[in-house]
């Protein structure tokens, strides 16, 4: 009797793994390159992989495939190199000649920014008067002369929002490939 799966619908039982390396060819082929960045959703890199975090790592043993990928690119010299830092960060595609991001080196850093706009200031429906004294005033549609003077009153250039600018996002843990 014939125990092999079939080879358009094979079946597998208990623990599948992928060697680390396999050749096709000849040629040795990684299924994911040393390099290769991936979110994931824990608190730890997995095996074989380390965290986005820009630490220091030695470029020898096993670091040197991943040394070999990326060099310097992101800081270090002599016998170290640095990851990449991207803890709090989104990743942007390398523009490579496209025009959109110019002058953009691979690994480099960029500070938030607002694209320069204006924005449109109309006439307020409601009008302010006051007297010398400030104890009679209208506001239109609102207080009447005598009334009693708001606490604060609204401004044409009031600040609005949080202390950054940024999308819908999750956090995951951004790791490289050894």
């Amino acid at each position: 009797m014939d125990e092999k799966a079939p080879r358009n619908n094979p079946t597998f039982t208990g623990t599948v793994t992928l060697p680390t390396t396999t050749t096709i060819g000849g040629a040795s082929v990684n299924p994911i390159p040393s390099g290769a960045v991936m979110a994931f959703a824990m608190n730890t890199a997995p095996t074989g992989w380390l965290a986005c975090n820009g630490t220091s790592i030695s470029t020898g043993g096993n670091n040197a495939s991943l040394f070999a990928a990326i060099g310097y690119t992101y800081g270090g010299s002599g016998g170290s190199f640095k990851l990449p830092d991207l803890r709090g960060y989104f990743v942007r595609g390398l523009d490579n000649s496209r025009g959109i991001d110019p002058s953009r080196a691979l690994g480099s850093d960029q500070a938030d920014e607002f694209k320069s706009h204006k924005h449109k200031i109309t006439k307020p429906s409601t009008i302010y008067v006051y007297t010398n004294d400030n104890s009679d005033y209208n506001i239109g549609g609102g207080f009447q002369p005598g009334g009693a003077r708001p606490a604060s009153y609204p401004s044409a250039d009031a600040s609005e929002g949080g202390t950054e600018t940024r999308p819908k996002n999750i956090a995951m843990l951004y790791c490289i490939k050894l």
